[in-house]
């Protein structure tokens, strides 16, 4: 049996969101270049059509409230002081999650069973649908440890 701790922080947070983050970027960055040509050329010409541009205002409202929503998100797992323990077996996983040092959640996943796995820097992100995943501080654990982890993942990690 492997056993690996994590802290589950601003820092694991951020790099699981990265992603996302990046996305929400552009589409801001798209929606807010739009809609300064909309105010330019609408001050300057006077022409209905130009009202199509207002559909930059989209990207720009959807990358606005992402990015409020993923730094919100962020600080409150900060705050949250979760660690993750994680207890490698042949056929499953166990991972049990303290607050404060006390125990109040345990889980059981079957590697048959997740839905994909990641490597991103310092973390390992284990997905249990497309939305949910258990992140593994590689940092927490020695090289000999991480061979084994990743061949019962059956990794073909995604590199990122």
């Amino acid at each position: 049996m492997i056993r690996i701790k994590t802290d589950i922080n601003e820092k694991a947070q951020k790099s699981l969101s990265k992603d996302t983050i990046n996305f929400c970027i552009v589409a801001l960055v798209i929606g807010s270049i739009g809609l300064l040509a909309y105010i330019i050329l609408a001050t300057i010409f006077e022409n209905n059509y130009l009202d199509i541009l207002l559909l930059f205002s989209i990207p720009f409202g959807v990358g606005l409230v992402y990015i409020i929503f993923i730094n919100k998100n962020i600080k409150a797992m900060a705050e949250s002081k979760i660690t993750n323990e994680y207890e490698f077996e042949e056929n499953y996983f166990n991972v049990i999650s303290f607050k404060n040092g006390e125990e109040f959640g345990r889980q059981k996943v079957y590697y048959k069973d997740i839905y994909k796995v990641k490597e991103k820097e310092e973390y390992i992100f284990i997905y249990i649908n497309k939305i949910n995943a258990y992140i593994i501080d590689t940092t927490n654990s020695n090289e000999e440890d991480l061979k084994i982890i990743k061949k019962l993942l059956n990794l073909k990690i995604n590199k990122i």
